[in-house]
């Protein structure tokens, strides 16, 4: 995917733990699914040998830097905080948790304690201004190795 420089684009991670059935996690996710509207997501159950329970939801969502005339001629790093804070918010999380990178165009929001009572059990956000943070050349990634070195 191919986002523009004025797109702050964010990977969610989100666990919960204490539901039961995937009906549940995904009646628990929809208002946040609606309301950010990611372009990509992911639902799973947690794998019973990993170190998460329940269930899990990696949420890809593109967000404008603010228009406000506070931020909108500020540096940056202003706007990127600008961003983080109004998505921490609604996820729930303390806006004060997230560390940008030196350049000021990214960084990452891990919660402090995973069960800080996020509604959405989001315990990660990372960011990057214009493009994905777990993919920031773009395009898609191929692997020739076969990976069983790391099982």
């Amino acid at each position: 995917m191919h986002f523009s420089s004025d797109d702050l684009v964010c990977r969610i991670a989100c666990n919960l733990e204490q539901v039961h059935t995937a009906d549940e996690a995904m009646r628990a996710w929809l208002p946040l699914v609606s309301g950010l509207q990611p372009v990509s997501a992911a639902f799973e159950a947690a794998s019973p040998d990993g170190l998460r329970r329940g269930y899990l939801a990696d949420l890809l969502v593109v967000l404008p830097f603010p228009e406000d005339g506070a931020t909108a001629a500020g540096s940056t790093r202003s706007r990127l905080l600008a961003a983080v804070d109004a998505l921490a918010v609604r996820l729930g999380l303390d806006p004060a948790d997230f560390e940008a990178d030196e350049d000021g165009v990214g960084g990452a929001l891990k919660a402090k304690d995973e069960k800080d009572g996020s509604p959405y059990g989001a315990y990660l956000v990372l960011a990057l201004t214009g493009a994905d943070p777990l993919n920031p050349d773009g395009g898609e990634k191929d692997y020739e190795d076969t990976g069983e070195d790391l099982l």
